[in-house]
């Protein structure tokens, strides 16, 4: 694994121990009361210290359904098949349990959805919220250079009863279930209802937002990382809906403060091949005649088998890795 792929991992890894269970350790709030209102946060909770007060329990249009996440002072984003009204009210919790509520005064879908993706939509609210909540900052548009795929990285997950879940990261916005035991513990199916919560890496001991679910099972949906400046350009479009300019941007996480780039083998081979051709241009002119020697005289017997192959072959990158029967 890559320094960052490992650091993220070990941000949470960390945290965990054998003996916890979801009901003890997993629920972010001890209790809750929407009606009254009044949040207890969960002294036991496995992730007790991160600051995760950018995540919204509760909002007027879905109750505790239909999530968003905090992403500047102002605006939220959301799960575009399943959004809030403007005019909804939403509501975030400070760590001592002091609550603020916002009202949703402006909102723009991406221009390109289509169920079910780029699945996000922006809203502006009707005034900052302190600095006691923390927007989240984004995982950053160049962070291939710095996370390998498929290398099982933690992340947090929410979910609509506001559960600290885990799973593991696998490429773009796709989740898998986690391999180790002590990530399991803390593991659910996302399921109808959840869409709109928040997945996290944990960078530096900070919440990175990866993407907000739409799909069921481990968990997907839109990587955010794709569309740093159509995020922008629509918190610019719910800004004028509201009668306001607030110039506000989502933050990108800087990878490069921890470890280096991700090494480049193919990349570097590359560099390695150009260079020896400079050297002995001669040594690789010679072995290029040989070889192309040797495929003339294999070219007949090769040939209607190779188009035979690649006429019949399917694309395996047409199917989905992961379950898209059904959105949360």
């Amino acid at each position: 694994m890559k320094p960052v792929s490992l650091h993220c991992s070990k941000q949470i890894d960390d945290l965990l121990d054998e003996s916890m269970t979801m009901e003890a350790n997993g629920k972010v709030f001890a209790s809750q009361d929407h009606a009254n209102p009044a949040y207890v946060r969960n002294p036991d909770l496995w992730c007790r210290d991160l600051d995760i007060t950018c995540m919204s329990p509760w909002n007027s249009s879905g109750g505790h359904r239909k999530a968003g996440t905090l992403v500047t002072p102002r605006h939220i984003i959301g799960a575009a098949h399943y959004e809030y009204s403007v005019g909804a009210v939403v509501r975030f919790v400070e760590k001592n349990g002091k609550v603020h509520d916002r009202m949703v005064k402006g909102k723009a879908r991406h221009p390109d959805y289509k169920p079910h993706t780029p699945d996000l939509t922006i809203y502006t609210l009707d005034g900052d919220l302190p600095s006691t909540i923390s927007p989240c900052s984004v995982m950053p548009s160049n962070y291939s250079e710095y996370l390998d795929n498929n290398s099982r990285v933690a992340c947090l997950g929410l979910d609509q009863e506001e559960k600290a879940l885990i799973i593991d990261w696998r490429s773009g916005g796709r989740m898998q279930t986690p391999a180790d035991s002590k990530r399991r513990i803390f593991h659910e199916s996302k399921i109808k209802g959840d869409s709109g919560n928040p997945a996290f890496l944990i960078f530096d001991g900070d919440p990175v937002l990866v993407t907000v679910w739409t799909w069921g099972g481990a968990g997907g949906g839109t990587l955010v990382a794709d569309y740093i400046s159509d995020i922008n350009t629509m918190i610019e479009t719910a800004d004028t809906q509201a009668g306001v300019s607030t110039t506000y941007t989502i933050t990108e996480a800087d990878f490069s403060t921890y470890g280096k780039k991700t090494f480049d083998t193919r990349k570097l081979v590359t560099q390695i091949m150009a260079q020896l051709r400079k050297l002995w241009p001669c040594w690789f002119k010679k072995r290029t005649e040989t070889s192309s020697d040797s495929n003339s005289s294999s070219e007949s017997s090769s040939g209607s088998s190779s188009e035979s192959s690649s006429g019949s072959s399917s694309d395996s990158s047409s199917n989905p890795p992961w379950n898209t029967s059904s959105s949360s």
